[in-house]
């Protein structure tokens, strides 16, 4: 019988990490690399599954892919960290055709923040050198002009759509298989969160878990009171979604 059957045992990535871009992504990749139980990638972000190119034509031959686990895989939970998974709108239905039994970990940021953390770390590395307001109004403007398109680039509000992504891997994947978690959580309580992560994945927690400095770059300035209220009340419809299917209370992203 070959390999490609449905029956055949087949070894498969059995996590991966999704969310918010500026969310805390890369502290929990690293406090999960710490335990023993677990396998991540060789790098962090692999971006296998956002990949057009490489999707282009036949699927891809996933050797390189699996690769990044060496001999682990199929040994002990492999997973990996690339938040934009969740986003880009055909990466959760390639995840669902390679392993309809992926569970995923979001970590879920207040969108207004998540969006001026975004922006200062385009402006920090040079890719753009519009004001904060500015930019989102590009970004508006390219949405209504072209809203077929998905940009990776200008995409500080898209990417805040929280509810919208969950509805979509809803309709792919068991929500057994969908772990959500406010990014602040991992942030005031490592121990606690990581063993939430732990235990979704069926591996016993090893303790206390150190914090992982966030990679939070300098800001020139605050976020502007008066634009954090435009955001959130252009992020209101979403989070109240998000409230319902989560049984959140996330009136402090509102405030």
């Amino acid at each position: 019988m070959s390999d490609e059957t449905p029956s055949a045992k087949q070894l498969r990535v059995d996590f991966v990490i999704g969310g918010a871009q500026k969310g805390g992504t890369t502290a929990l990749d690293e406090m999960l690399r710490r335990h023993p139980g677990v396998a991540m990638a060789r790098v962090k972000e692999p971006h296998w599954f956002d990949d057009e190119a490489a999707f282009a034509g036949a699927v891809p031959d996933m050797t390189p892919y699996h690769e990044l686990w060496g001999d682990k895989l199929g040994r002990m939970p492999c997973g990996e960290a690339t938040p934009i998974y969740s986003w880009w709108p055909t990466a959760a239905k390639r995840i669902r055709a390679y392993n309809p039994a992926m569970k995923w970990v979001l970590l879920l940021r207040d969108p207004a923040s998540r969006a001026y953390s975004h922006w200062n770390m385009e402006r920090s590395r040079g890719e753009t050198t519009l004001p904060f307001e500015e930019a989102l109004d590009r970004e508006v403007r390219t949405i209504l002009e072209r809203p077929d398109v998905f940009s990776s680039v200008d995409s500080y509000l898209a990417r805040g759509f929280y509810a919208y992504q969950i509805e979509q891997l809803d309709a792919l994947f068991p929500r057994e298989q969908v772990l959500a978690l406010r990014s602040e959580w991992l942030r005031d309580d490592p121990t606690g969160t990581v063993g939430r992560v732990l235990g979704f994945l069926g591996v016993e927690p090893a303790g206390k878990v150190d914090p992982v400095d966030a990679r939070v770059g300098e800001y020139e300035k605050p976020l502007d009171p008066g634009t954090r209220e435009k955001l959130a009340r252009f992020f209101e419809p979403d989070i109240r979604r998000l409230e319902a299917l989560l049984d959140w209370d996330l009136s402090d992203w509102l405030s």
